[in-house]
């Protein structure tokens, strides 16, 4: 090696440490209800279970050691629910994607309940930060007989701040399988000068934080006027429809505070609604 190529060498730009994580969760049914059967949790991937009394399912919370996500990084998750097992899972705050250098950072779970299965999944709010760049995709596969009900949330900056986005990218997907047919795809993607673009009436509408709600069940279209109810109850912008056994539930809000409230409360009642009797939200919830 020359001395001209040995000082390159020693002045080339350091590689950038990057986060990694993985959850892995596996439940079934024992002799005292829904129990754990696998947990893997690697890198700065967590879960803790935490004592729920008076719950219809036992819960888990997931949790990014790392505080946050950044270009390059990667979160992935597997759940799989089997024969008659229930879960409810929720995330211990709210995601936060910060400025990238360039690349994405990734999210992607892949979810498998299996026939008589519940599965709630009710992480809280991805928070997407100016320069920040989300890739997202959810992968659910169902059987007859299970039910879900899914949400993932996010909020274009700061919005307690005042930020706004100029230069950020949200690649957000779901694909939702039952009985091996493709229910339903979406492929929510908004990239570049975010605030310009969410005004849009066909994109955003000058919306701050949208939300997707989904419930896959044998009786979805029979759900739907409780949900339209509780959107008008809530005030807010919203648009509820139904493909075959999955309802879903778009939601708008102008800012963080009206976002989270308004989820909670239409939460509360479709599970409510789904369950037959009350139901409180995880304490992650509450606790914000």
């Amino acid at each position: 090696m020359t001395f001209e190529n040995t000082l390159q060498s020693d002045h080339a730009p350091a590689a950038l440490a990057r986060s990694e994580g993985r959850v892995e969760l596996r439940y079934r049914v024992k002799e005292s209800g829904s129990k754990l059967a696998h947990l893997y949790q690697r890198g700065c991937g967590r879960v803790r279970f935490p004592t729920v009394d008076h719950a219809d399912y036992p819960e888990a919370v997931l949790i990014n050691t790392a505080g946050g996500l950044t270009g390059g990084d990667h979160m992935s998750y597997q759940i799989t629910l089997d024969e008659g097992s229930g879960l409810t899972i929720s995330g211990q705050a709210a995601e936060k994607i910060y400025r990238s250098v360039g690349s994405m950072a990734v999210i992607e779970a892949e979810i498998h309940v299996a026939r008589g299965a519940v599965l709630e999944w009710l992480p809280q709010e991805t928070i997407l930060f100016e320069k920040g760049r989300l890739r997202r995709m959810n992968t659910v596969y169902l059987e007859a007989g299970s039910r879900l009900i899914a949400l993932e949330a996010t909020l274009f900056g700061r919005t307690a701040h005042g930020e706004t986005l100029r230069a950020a990218s949200l690649q957000d997907g779901w694909k939702v399988w039952r009985n091996g047919k493709l229910l339903w795809f979406d492929n929510f993607v908004l990239e570049g000068d975010i605030h310009a673009k969410s005004l849009r009436p066909a994109v955003l509408a000058g919306a701050k934080g949208m939300a997707t709600i989904l419930i896959a069940d044998d009786q979805a279209e029979s759900y739907q006027d409780v949900a339209r109810d509780s959107v008008r109850e809530n005030c807010v912008r919203a648009a509820v429809t139904c493909r075959d056994e999955l309802l879903i539930i778009r939601v708008l809000a102008d800012s963080g505070y009206e976002l989270r409230k308004s989820l909670a409360r239409i939460l509360t009642r479709m599970r409510t609604e789904l369950s037959g009797h009350t139901v409180a939200l995880p304490k992650v919830w509450e606790n914000q």
